[in-house]
């Protein structure tokens, strides 16, 4: 009976290769964090040192106070983007005011800056679930999030949570252009192939609703027990 018996080679190879990419990705963030930390507490605080000397210093002659002036204001511009940096390789308000927070953030910010509502509704974030499933969901978040700023031009955004049988899903709508979810994926939806294969690692599946013209809804589902 030829292919009739099973070793359990595939099913130790599988669970061998989930465990390294686990750990590769815990490694990344790891890597990030250190990061985050040095951007901001290092380099930002010694940005943020020059523009106060710079914004106190005065050469005597209107030309060179307009220079200087110039000057204060675009090592400004640039710690702000070093601030900015720091926090999307990995939000302070993770680890210090949790997932719920986070995600709030990150949705505000965008629909801020698009000028367009947001609907809300994350009460199922404020539990914390385990760390890597608060960090998978985070990722996931940003990940949707920053491709509606880039690709959708929606109208409006909603991100909900909600608990089911011991599984949470986070569902991220928007009624923007949408694409066309048969077709082979373009630049601006190859983050999805990242957003599928993360939750994979946490046990979690990704779902995609779209059409063009229609927006598009991201459903991401993971277990919070076993």
């Amino acid at each position: 009976m030829e292919g009739g018996i099973d070793t359990g080679k595939d099913d130790s190879l599988g669970v061998r290769r989930r465990g390294l990419a686990r750990h590769l990705v815990a490694v990344q963030e790891e890597q990030r964090l250190r990061l985050s930390r040095e951007l901001h507490d290092d380099l930002g605080q010694m940005l943020a040192s020059v523009a106060l000397e710079l914004h106190m210093v005065r050469a005597g002659s209107p030309e060179m106070d307009a220079r200087l002036e110039r000057a204060a204001m675009l090592v400004d511009r640039l710690n702000a983007k070093v601030h900015d940096a720091a926090w999307s390789l990995r939000p302070a308000d993770l680890d210090r005011l949790g997932l719920r927070a986070s995600v709030e953030d990150l949705a505000s910010v965008l629909c801020g800056q698009l000028g367009i509502p947001c609907e809300m509704d994350l009460e199922a974030l404020s539990s914390p679930p385990p760390a890597e499933i608060a960090l998978t969901l985070y990722r996931i978040a940003q990940e949707a999030l920053t491709n509606i700023g880039k690709h959708a031009a929606p109208s409006r955004v909603s991100v909900t949570a909600h608990i089911h049988d011991d599984r949470m899903r986070l569902t991220i709508e928007d009624d923007g252009r949408g694409f066309d979810g048969g077709a082979e994926p373009g630049p601006g939806h190859l983050g999805l192939a990242g957003m599928r294969e993360r939750l994979a690692l946490v046990g979690g599946k990704l779902s995609v609703e779209t059409a063009r013209g229609k927006g598009t809804t991201i459903y991401a589902d993971v277990p919070l027990a076993g």
